[in-house]
């Protein structure tokens, strides 16, 4: 590290990862808004883009990984970032031109994740190359320029009711651009050693098979995939139908809910990051995922819109206990020897409940409104966590030191 705490080559990947995420942030607004109000489209075909959009993580993640591991990551990401450009800009034409459908839409967000299911493991190997030696603080660092560039990446796509979605599209590329061009300025390295390889699914499915063996890792990752079921699938469907439906809301409401819920999930990682953690994580985890329902709830009552607001902030809150309890539950449990395999498995957990919430959830929308179907989350959030209570081991996990040898 220099004296000012960051080395060249990592202040080069941060003002990269930067420019990558404000698209994603744009990208999270001006999707559902093109779709929900633009389009408008019923909740059932919300939910149906917002799945679509989210399967080329889940079934190509895996492989990206594998992929990221084999290349010179600095390289692959600048090729990935200029390819990038071109659907925002294939987009924006198309707009412009007034040829933009359903179908269109969900063609643009399915190749747009699937390049980003080869970007984002490459960019994470990256991050450790860049680092220096203290992983901690600059993996934390990472985190907190994730969440505030994508609260400025909604910020920008609040505005396409004024700038309009071309404009926006052709913000992206150029944001696309930058990103490759910063990680350019990444110093190029020693390739890694080439290790002696057994077939990839070979590999995957061991780890796999630890993971689930695990009477500490099991139980995390079922609650993982349960949150991204009822409380993603939420957060992704609801709160933008709920915007629409109940508040005459458009593309500044909302990026505001989204803004909302991560200003939320940020306090309780500044919070934790200055407690120094938690020594009982399984039992934090179990407790506000119970918590979060009670918050949640709140919105089935006709809550005045600045209160709306307020709910789905203190519903953030939250996220932030999910998000850091549940990595760090399986962090530590998990054998140095199979670490990354089983974090892509907690990882899977999560994007494979997404799009099951997704399409669940918009068709519950379509059949009770949205007020009513903020209750179905609720309710199947409640009794996944009141099971893991019953028949886990979660409730006594403690906080363990980590073995970073491997």
């Amino acid at each position: 590290m220099s004296s000012t705490g960051v080395n060249a080559g990592l202040r080069w990947y941060l003002i990269s990862t930067a420019c990558y995420l404000m698209p994603g942030g744009i990208q999270g607004v001006l999707f559902p808004w093109l779709v929900a109000v633009f389009l408008n489209e019923t909740p059932e075909r919300v939910g149906l883009a917002q799945m679509a959009s989210q399967l080329p993580m889940l079934l190509l993640i895996l492989l990206g990984g594998l992929v990221g591991d084999r290349v010179d990551q600095r390289r692959f990401l600048i090729r990935l970032q200029l390819g990038m450009m071109a659907p925002p800009l294939i987009m924006a034409a198309l707009l412009g031109a007034g040829h933009v459908s359903y179908g269109l839409l969900i063609g643009w967000a399915i190749v747009i994740g699937s390049f980003g299911a080869f970007a984002q493991p490459a960019r994470d190997a990256l991050l450790n190359r860049v680092a220096g030696t203290e992983i901690q603080k600059v993996v934390t660092l990472s985190i907190g320029v994730q969440f505030g560039i994508q609260i400025l990446g909604f910020g920008l796509g609040s505005t396409a009711d004024h700038v309009g979605a071309p404009v926006l599209l052709v913000i992206m590329a150029l944001l696309m651009f930058a990103a490759s061009l910063a990680t350019r300025r990444i110093t190029e390295m020693a390739p890694l050693p080439v290790a002696t390889r057994r077939h990839p699914l070979s590999e995957i499915g061991e780890g796999l098979g630890i993971a689930f063996r695990s009477e500490v890792i099991r139980p995390a990752i079922l609650l993982t995939f349960a949150i991204g079921i009822f409380f993603a699938g939420t957060y992704m469907v609801i709160l933008p139908l709920m915007v629409r439906d109940l508040y005459a809301g458009s593309a500044g409401g909302i990026a505001a809910v989204f803004a909302a819920n991560m200003l939320g999930t940020c306090t309780t990682i500044v919070w934790l990051i200055r407690r120094g953690g938690v020594a009982r994580p399984g039992r934090a985890m179990l407790m506000n995922g119970l918590i979060s329902c009670v918050t949640l709830s709140l919105l089935h009552l006709p809550l005045p819109q600045w209160l709306f607001y307020l709910v789905v902030y203190c519903w953030g809150l939250g996220g932030g206990i999910s998000m850091t309890m549940s990595r760090a539950v399986v962090q530590e449990a998990a054998p140095a020897t199979h670490r990354a395999r089983i974090m892509s498995v907690y990882s899977l957990g999560m994007m494979g409940g997404m799009p099951i919430g997704s399409l669940l959830l918009g068709w519950c929308v379509g059949q009770l409104g949205a007020r009513d179907a903020v209750l179905v989350p609720v309710v199947g959030m409640a009794l996944v966590v009141c099971l893991l209570l019953l028949t886990s081991n979660l409730w006594k996990v403690e906080r363990q030191a980590v073995d970073v040898s491997g």
